[in-house]
Order: structure tokens, then C-alpha cells, then sequence
């Protein structure tokens, strides 16, 4: 697919919906947007004293559109069980029928660490139009999908063999809609568990734009067997989610508030309360979160540039921060940066850690320049930095006396 190196990519977005780009069957091919860059974590000048950057830039990868992939929506990178293989994962439109689908499906591309593509790629379901939350443990894909079964509304939740992509177990789970609601779910492997979640309104309606809600979270084995749902109502937080266990501790990285702030909202073992901690303002949908063993990585959604009173229209971009293990801000750089005129909105970002190297993948879609609707076109796009390797731990040892006391 295209690739754009040598700069960073500066993509814009001017927009009004409050949805979020989704790649739905596609009604025919469009045009890849123009990415426009300029090099963040370079070196830097003798007339400066500023530090240089965490995130050197490498490159970006457009994966959609590619041949009968007509769009990307929902996109997720991984490590592959093929050692030394990345896979990327996305919702797509199909130009043509593919084996059992026929309008869409959910599709694999792999890759190499330097975003080179193998040839292997193919279809994973034909479920490609709707919202999706997805995970890869070791070699199980898990694919939870918007469903709906007589009057209930939920999830499908699959499991198959990313080796194979055979499939291996399905379940259907409700939830308790109104107040569960079943778009953008985060699938999280925490302490041992499959969580499955989204968000809360305990009204059974959503809160306005400035007011956050709960989060709701169905607790599974790796096999898919029920175990409990825990409802985190302790502070505000909104779906858009993302979660680590690290250290008996759970770390709940969300928003306060759709046009809130990104927060961090920390649980120990047994799900008790621990407090809430601000990360950044004017954000929401952090759904990239990954830790080195000693920094913390969120790749979110910065919604700052705003209409001032209502909120709405929104030009987002999705932008990459860095903190150490309490929580602090280390460095925040933009990924996209989109300005209201260039008809742009970027989504649901993700980020994976694969040695010294870090990825951030995301969807955007285009804007109707009347209407400031997204015109539901996603591609899929993945960015690639190398990260400065993070100071040792100090080692505090003993010293043995030596001579006379």
C-alpha cells in the first residue's frame, strides 16, 4: 500500500458529527487522503537546549484501500504468532463477493517490523459493518461484534486460531440496554481474563457532552466461560477505553467526560477503589495503551480544537503521550494534525510495543464539506516510531565494609 516516510504525516479534520468514522460497506473506491508531514523527534538544532524527543518518526503505512479492500475501519496492530511478524487487523467494504462474504468483511493483513507487506492476508469474518472490539492472546484472536438476537441487543463474541483463523468458540452475550450500551467495546486481557466492556449510563440515557458516565465489564475465562460483571460507577469515565493489570493493579485509562479529559482510574486485585488520576486535557478515546517495564504509552484523541459553547462540530486528532510508572507526563507529540479546512476526521486509535519500536494505528475518514457529516469512507492507517530506550532503575546494593571499624 502507499507508504509515506522521510516526514511526519499531518493529516486534518474538520468536523461536526460526533460520531466517529466507521468503515461500513463501501458504495464504491475513493481517494487516499494526502498525508502532509514534517519530522518530529529529529535532532536538534544548536540554537535549542529542548530534549530531544522519545518518538523518532519512521514512516506510515496506508493499509486500505488495497485491492478488493475498499475501506478500513476499527483497525488494530498486533504481534503475530509468526515470530518477527506484525498483524493489523480492520473492518472493510469488499469491492467484490470473497469466498462466504459478500459486502464486507473483518480482514488480516500481515507484515514486517519495517511495515513491509508478506502476502498474507484474508478474511476473518464477514461481519465488516458494524462496531467491533478485538485482542490477540498468543495465538487466540478474540472478535466481540454488534449483535442483535429477537429484542436483545449485545455482542457475538468469537474466538479463532491466528494461525489458521479457524474458528474455535462463538457465544452470543446481551447486554442490558439502555444503560449497557454495545458500540466501540474494549476487549482488555487483564490478570489472567478476557474483559469485555463499554459504557454505563445508569439512567439508561447518555449524559451530555460535558458529564461523564460509568463503565460496565463482562469478566470471561480465556475459554470464554463467564465468570462475573463488575460496573466501575467510582468516578466518571466513558467507553473509548482502554485497561493493563500491572502489579495487582488495574489501570483504567478513559475519559471523564466525552469532551472531558483523559484520565487514569486505578483498582487494586480485588476491584477496590484506589483514586483517579488527570493525564491530559481535552481528550477522549485512549484506546492505545502499552507499558515497556518502566513508561506508559496512550495514543488518544485530542478534542481541543472545538465549537466553544456547544461542543460541536469537533476537529480531532490523535496525538501519542508517554508517562513514567506514578503517572507522569514524560511527552505528548501529535500523530495526525488536522485543521478544520482539510476535510478530515481520524479515529479509535491503537498502539502496540515490539522492541524498540512502537506503532500507532487509527482510521480517518472524510468530512461533506456542507454538511460536516463523515461521508462513512474510512482507511486504515498505521504510523511507526523508534522509542528512546528508557533509563536503567537505579540499583540500590549493599557495599561491604572494608578495613578496620
Amino acid at each position: 500500500m502507499r507508504r509515506h516516510t522521510g516526514s511526519r504525516p499531518f493529516l486534518a479534520i474538520p468536523v461536526a458529527s460526533f460520531v466517529l468514522a466507521i468503515a461500513a460497506p463501501s458504495l464504491g473506491r475513493v481517494s487516499a487522503p494526502i498525508l502532509k508531514a514534517t519530522g518530529v523527534g529529529g535532532s536538534i538544532g544548536a540554537e535549542t537546549t529542548a530534549p530531544r524527543s522519545l518518538f523518532t518518526y519512521l514512516g506510515t503505512e496506508q493499509v486500505t484501500p488495497d485491492g478488493n479492500y475498499l475501506g478500513g475501519g476499527f483497525i488494530r496492530i498486533y504481534n503475530a504468532p509468526t515470530a518477527g511478524r506484525l498483524l493489523v487487523t480492520f473492518n472493510t467494504g469488499l469491492d467484490q463477493p470473497e469466498g462466504s462474504c459478500v459486502e464486507s468483511a473483518h480482514a488480516y493483513k500481515e507484515y514486517t517490523p519495517d511495515l513491509q507487506e508478506t502476502g498474507n492476508k484474508g478474511d476473518i469474518s464477514c461481519v465488516g459493518g458494524v462496531d467491533i472490539g478485538s485482542l490477540l492472546v498468543g495465538n487466540t484472536y478474540y472478535l466481540a461484534t454488534m449483535h442483535r438476537e429477537g429484542d436483545q441487543q449485545g455482542w457475538q463474541i468469537t474466538t479463532y486460531d491466528a494461525t489458521t483463523w479457524v474458528q474455535q468458540a462463538s457465544i452470543f452475550r446481551p447486554v442490558d440496554y439502555p444503560r449497557e450500551v454495545d458500540n466501540d467495546p474494549m476487549v482488555a486481557y487483564v490478570n489472567g481474563q478476557i474483559d469485555f466492556s463499554s459504557q454505563y449510563n445508569a439512567s439508561g440515557a447518555p449524559p451530555d457532552f460535558w458529564t461523564g458516565a460509568a463503565t460496565f465489564h463482562f469478566l470471561f475465562t480465556p475459554d470464554l466461560q463467564f465468570v462475573e460483571e463488575k460496573i466501575l460507577a467510582d468516578t466518571p469515565s466513558e467507553h473509548g477505553s482502554a485497561m493493563l493489570y500491572l502489579d495487582g493493579t488495574y489501570h483504567l485509562v478513559t475519559a471523564n467526560a466525552f469532551l472531558g479529559d483523559v484520565v487514569v482510574i486505578r483498582y487494586d486485585a480485588s476491584w477496590s477503589y484506589l483514586g483517579v488520576k488527570t493525564l491530559l486535557t481535552n481528550g477522549h478515546f485512549s484506546e492505545g495503551l502499552g507499558f515497556d517495564g518502566q513508561r506508559f504509552f496512550v495514543a488518544y484523541m485530542d478534542t481541543s480544537l472545538r465549537t466553544p459553547v456547544t461542543g460541536l462540530p469537533v476537529s480531532l486528532n490523535v496525538r501519542l503521550a508517554a508517562f513514567d510508572r506514578d503517572w507522569n507526563l514524560i511527552e505528548d507529540i501529535p500523530v495526525t494534525s488536522f485543521t478544520w479546512a482539510d476535510l478530515r476526521q481520524p479515529g479509535r486509535p491503537y498502539l502496540l510495543l515490539h522492541g524498540n519500536r512502537l506503532y500507532v494505528s487509527y482510521d480517518c475518514d472524510t468530512i461533506d464539506p456542507v454538511t460536516h457529516q463523515e461521508n462513512v469512507k474510512g482507511q486504515a492507517y498505521v504510523v511507526m516510531y523508534e522509542v528512546a530506550a528508557a533509563p536503567r532503575r537505579p540499583v540500590h546494593r549493599r557495599l561491604r565494609r572494608s578495613g578496620p571499624d
